[in-house]
Parts: C-alpha cells; sequence; structure tokens
C-alpha cells in the first residue's frame, strides 16, 4: 500500500484548518495542523511532510513570509512545495502575483481564501505532481 502524502496546514483559523483537513483527508491525504508560525517550524523540522498549506496573516501580519523564508534557507526543507492561501486582498486591498511576486514571495503557489474544494486539491496535486517530476 502506498503511503499517504503528508501535507501540514498552517493557519490561525481552526475552523478554516478543519475544513480544509476534512476536504484534503476525503482526498487521501494526510493532514496535520500548525496554528502558529513557530509550532510550523516546529513540526516542519522534527517531521517529514509533502506540502505545506501556510497562512499568510497569523500572528503576525507578514507569519507567512516568516516561515517560507526560513523553509527556503533550511538545507533539508528548501524544496518543500508552499501554498500560501490568505485572505489579505479582501482585508488590505494588496493583492500579489504569483509571476511578479514569486521571487521574494519563497513560495511555489498563492491563492486568496476561501477556495473551493475542488480548487484546493487541484493546486494540492499540482504541486504533489510538480514535486515528484522534479
Amino acid at each position: 500500500m502506498e503511503a499517504k502524502e503528508r501535507i501540514l496546514i498552517a493557519d490561525d483559523d481552526p475552523s478554516y484548518i478543519e475544513i480544509n483537513k476534512t476536504i484534503l483527508e476525503a482526498n487521501g491525504y494526510q493532514v496535520e495542523e500548525a496554528y502558529t508560525s513557530s509550532e510550523a517550524l516546529e513540526k516542519l523540522r522534527a517531521e517529514e511532510y509533502d506540502l505545506l498549506i501556510l497562512d499568510l496573516m497569523m500572528e503576525e501580519k507578514d507569519a507567512g513570509f516568516t516561515v517560507a523564508y526560513a523553509v527556503r534557507e533550511d538545507e533539508r526543507l528548501k524544496s518543500l512545495p508552499i501554498l500560501m492561501l490568505s485572505s489579505a486582498e479582501k482585508q488590505t486591498g494588496f493583492s500579489f502575483q504569483m509571476d511578479r511576486d514569486k521571487e521574494w514571495m519563497k513560495i511555489d503557489d498563492f491563492a486568496a481564501k476561501p477556495l473551493k474544494p475542488a480548487e484546493l486539491i487541484q493546486r494540492v496535486q499540482k504541486l504533489l505532481g510538480a514535486m515528484q517530476d522534479g
């Protein structure tokens, strides 16, 4: 039996984590959660994950970037795919564009919250597929 791909969701909203965890588990993924940037980094350094789904604004408005930069600077973690989700555009009016902002954002994909279940699964599959192809 093939091992399930492991995903860490880092978000400070427990209900948002629970919804997405349910969607991902129903599609065959093993999911763990972290509610702060420091908890996310602790788990990433202690365990092996195939994908990180990361909220931009947690305990700090830029906590997601702090995590993404730490992941990219860690020799063991630097190739971990990162999907960043955020409602920042809705809250601040500031938008991110992967083609323009990917280099400084240090992530592999970005989407505005909330994400429809089908779009979440599509983005996860794309990132995990790219990891296996690369």
